[in-house]
């Protein structure tokens, strides 16, 4: 609990200014976060399973390279057909490199969203919540110590993830770009885009779970709305020439620009763990929801009673 004490009660070294003590406040946020995942296992499980993915990663394939080809594989003891074509390294590498992103895509922002739902309204909840409040530090910067310490324990694991699975791939083929690195920190930034949406959802209801659903929610709005944006032949199937088709196209596009662009940050992090140029777009287009989410949970936050 000393990380919490130094929270509530400031730095006292000296003189400083407000600034330094809000930074020295958020980061002992952040590592009593961090030490209290631990404490509850969390973190430690969550290590535990990439472990057991980079074992199985590094023991279940076993490649032959001959000059830049692969001449033989074995999956899990057994050989594999390649049927005598020469296959690229590098393509492989590709391929494993997408593999591994959309496991942590897929099943890893679903997770991660989860194993931290509970840290806001464990926060806010009855009693703690009034006695972190009473304290000498704000709420805003309860809020975001709070915020950074979740997506600290979330940046623990991804780069355990990314930067192992890079260096079994390294060790195996000798290849390993850079850009599967950046794809990684690419699903990192897609948690906390909605992380912010399970951040105010868990300060509205205190609810752990119902957080943790409302920032899976905002994740597979943007996958779900993304085709009605690309795909503009549906206006003509579903509406008539008018206002109405005016109308719902409007409406569409308004969702489309609101909810997160889950799905071209998808499209991107596949594209940089093939080592091909991305756009950001995606990503900037997001972060307005973030502000958002963040700007409406901090009013929500200084207007609460405790």
């Amino acid at each position: 609990m000393s990380e919490a004490r130094t929270v509530v009660m400031g730095h006292t070294g000296g003189d400083i200014s407000r600034a330094q003590l809000i930074s020295y406040q958020i980061r002992g946020l952040v590592a009593y976060t961090v030490r209290e995942s631990l404490h509850r296992w969390t973190l430690i499980t969550y290590l535990i399973g990439i472990t057991f993915f980079l074992v199985l990663l590094s023991t279940a394939v076993n490649l032959d390279i001959v000059e830049g080809t692969l001449a033989s594989a074995r999956l899990f003891g057994q050989d594999l057909e390649i049927g005598g074509q020469e296959i690229p390294v590098d393509g492989l590498v590709r391929l494993f490199q997408v593999g591994i992103i959309t496991i942590l895509y897929t099943i890893g922002v679903f997770l991660a969203l989860f194993l931290t739902c509970n840290h806001i309204p464990a926060m806010v909840r009855e009693g703690w919540g009034g006695l972190l409040i009473a304290q000498p530090v704000s709420r805003l910067t309860l809020l975001l110590g709070r915020g950074c310490g979740s997506v600290t324990v979330i940046s623990i694991g991804v780069t355990y993830l990314v930067v192992g699975s890079w260096t079994v791939l390294r060790i195996k083929t000798g290849l390993g770009s850079t850009g599967f690195l950046f794809a990684g920190l690419i699903i990192l930034l897609v948690y906390s885009i909605c992380y912010s949406a399970t951040i105010l959802a868990g300060i509205i209801t205190r609810n752990g779970p119902v957080s943790g659903m409302a920032g899976l929610m905002a994740w597979i709005a943007g996958h779900v709305i993304y085709p009605f944006h690309a795909y503009t032949e549906w206006q003509a199937l579903a509406f008539s020439p008018g206002w109405r088709r005016q109308v719902g196209t409007a409406f569409a596009e308004g969702l489309y620009w609101t909810f997160p662009k889950s799905q071209g940050m998808w499209q991107v992090a596949v594209a940089a763990a093939q080592n091909e140029p991305v756009s950001f777009l995606p990503i900037l287009y997001s972060i307005p929801f973030a502000v958002l989410c963040m700007f409406l949970a901090c009013w929500w936050f200084a207007r609460s009673d405790y």
